[in-house]
């Protein structure tokens, strides 16, 4: 962990401290149900306890997708916010992590490419405590024999009706006896977890694969573009582009290969990359 690649210097300002700064930066619901199932040690120092009335010290997510209440654009302020003693304006911005590399060389393992001959297994659980090692969390040998899974979540701030089941049913330990479909869930989602605060790339890895399985957005605005369950694989195109240059922007729609929404696949995303 000593080793990561990442980011500072003269005037540099670390980009998440600064969205932060904007008071809209919070724990995710699927984040929230992983980490506290888990009995995650990570959950302290990426987030801070939430403030909700009866509900002090404890971490909480927002939902995907869910509206501001009515008259009220707070509804979520008293959940766990970012901890901006982790992210702070100087942190620097991660780029590669060795956690990463070895949660890489765990799948490739897994897949039968990994040229050192290194087992699944070895490389899984020397990427968790890479992980750990980068946040201060720990000795992981606990973490790594535990079988506690996500919790159910609890939305205390929309009141009853919105309550979900944990759709994630993996557990952090390894089992050398599962199929690789259910190995293959364990080490994306403890990869999902373990690029925090990178959140591009934890989407990126989460559309490659179809895991960690997120929580559904509440409220789907796309008018069918966008498939709830399958949820949003793209950013499209620059409106402002294509009006500059249309026969580019044509170009662009026919190696897309789909229409330019937020529904359509990129080449990578196939949903047949599993086993």
């Amino acid at each position: 962990s000593a080793e990561n690649i990442q980011i500072s210097g003269k005037g540099y300002q670390n980009p998440l401290a600064g969205v932060a700064g904007w008071g809209e930066t919070y724990m995710g619901a699927t984040m929230a149900s992983v980490l506290n199932g888990y009995e995650d040690p990570r959950i302290s120092i990426y987030y801070s306890p939430a403030t909700l009335t009866d509900h002090t010290e404890e971490y909480l997510g927002v939902p995907q997708g869910v509206y501001a209440k009515d008259g009220d654009p707070n509804y979520y302020q008293s959940y766990s916010f970012i901890n901006t003693k982790t992210i702070a304006a100087s942190t620097p911005a991660v780029l590669l992590t060795a956690a990463e590399v070895w949660l890489l060389r765990a799948e490739a393992s897994l897949r039968g490419i990994n040229p050192k001959s290194e087992s699944a297994k070895q490389c899984y659980e020397t990427g968790v405590q890479a992980s750990f090692d980068q946040w201060g969390a720990g000795d992981a040998s606990l973490y790594l024999a535990s079988k506690g899974k996500p919790t159910d979540y609890i939305n205390y701030a929309a009141g009853p009706g919105k309550d979900m089941k944990a759709l994630i049913t993996t557990t952090p330990d390894f089992d050398d006896a599962a199929n690789q479909e259910e190995q293959l869930e364990k080490i994306i989602t403890q990869k999902w977890i373990a690029c925090w605060p990178e959140g591009m790339e934890a989407w990126t890895e989460q559309r490659r694969t179809g895991y960690p399985k997120l929580f559904k957005v509440q409220t789907n605005n796309s008018n069918g573009t966008i498939d709830t369950d399958i949820m949003i694989r793209r950013l499209p195109f620059s409106q402002d582009d294509a009006k500059k240059d249309p026969e580019q922007y044509k170009n662009l729609c026919t190696a897309l290969g789909g229409a330019d929404n937020g529904g359509t696949r990129l080449w990578w995303d196939t949903g047949k990359n599993n086993f």
